[in-house]
């Protein structure tokens, strides 16, 4: 059930005591807090799966949240075959090419031997050797010169293709370990711990007013919970655009916390959002973030997350 200071405080969000005076609800922020947002996730939007919980004190370093990470977990896998299954026949194609340049080698080692001795038998004078055998060593010696050139060109060729081959193997893998590598780095993105000392505070949802919890669905980049130390406070308000025209010289404020409502505490309105937005819980209508510093006294037990009820006098517009 909501408390009654709650439901005051939504009652008289938009209510006018008279002419000149209104009274906003806002929530008692530490300005020292480590806002927690949805991670990018594939889909664009994540399911909570886990959470620390609300109100408890954590230190740096303490577990917080844990996106629901099964859609990537099978990317994940799938990618890991597929590296496996690059290497491996990468593994057989790299043999393949090994064999070839043996065997170009030994090729172009032969074609080396038996021009040499073509060349040899070549130089031979035809008057010792006869006509017929001077002019079969000097075809061997063509048909030697060719088959030297034709494995001399094979080799390079083939040296060339496994370099090509090598270069490509290489990129492949880089490229999909660099995949495999960002999913995993994604999903470890999924697991978030306290970067700082303080108590975990949930947020609502502006749609229903209701809190944040475990199996919410959110958009990546949706603020989820808060990690707050009760230093350095100061309030949270929001403001109907229809009295945005009466806020001009005297932002002085009184503000009551659900926590004392007997205690009455001075306050300012330090600085008003430029631009408005949609609060549905609250109905049509655009509100505009104000932050509210306490000049006066402060109460004791002051903690992050309590709500404020402030009270405004308006300007009249007319003056």
């Amino acid at each position: 059930m909501m408390p009654v200071f709650s439901v005051l405080l939504l009652f008289l969000a938009n209510f006018h005591a008279d002419a000149e005076t209104i009274y906003i609800t806002g929530t008692n922020e530490s300005k020292n807090s480590q806002k927690v947002l949805m991670p990018l996730v594939p889909s664009f939007q994540g399911k909570i799966s886990e959470m620390a919980e609300e109100g408890i004190k954590v230190e740096k370093g303490d577990f917080l949240l844990r996106i629901d990470g099964s859609s990537l977990d099978s990317q994940i896998n799938a990618q890991i075959e597929e590296l496996e299954v690059f290497k491996a026949t990468s593994k057989k194609e790299r043999i393949e090419l090994k064999i070839q340049l043996n065997n170009a080698e030994i090729a172009y080692q032969r074609a080396v031997t038996d021009l040499k001795i073509a060349e040899k038998e070549a130089q031979i004078p035809q008057n010792y050797i006869g006509d017929l055998a001077y002019k079969q060593n000097q075809l061997q010696l063509k048909n030697s010169e060719k088959n030297y050139e034709k494995a001399k060109s094979d080799l390079k060729e083939l040296k060339t293709k496994i370099s090509e081959k090598e270069v490509e193997i290489e990129l492949g893998i880089k490229q999909k370990q660099d995949k495999l590598d960002y999913l995993q780095g994604m999903l470890d993105e999924f697991t978030i711990y306290a970067e700082q000392d303080g108590y975990v505070v949930y947020l609502t949802k502006s749609w229903t007013g209701e809190k944040i919890q475990i199996g919410d669905q959110l958009n990546s980049g949706q603020e989820i919970l808060s990690v707050s130390r009760n230093t350095d406070m100061h309030i949270i308000a929001w403001l109907n655009a229809i009295d945005l025209p009466k806020i001009r010289g005297n932002k002085k404020v009184k503000i009551r916390f659900d926590a004392f409502l007997d205690e009455v505490y001075s306050g300012e309105i330090v600085q008003i959002a430029s631009a408005g937005e949609d609060m549905q819980v609250w109905g049509d209508g655009l509100y505009y973030e104000a932050i509210v510093e306490l000049t006066g006294e402060k109460p004791n037990g002051l903690m992050h997350g309590m709500s404020a009820l402030i009270e405004l006098e308006l300007e009249n517009i007319n003056d």
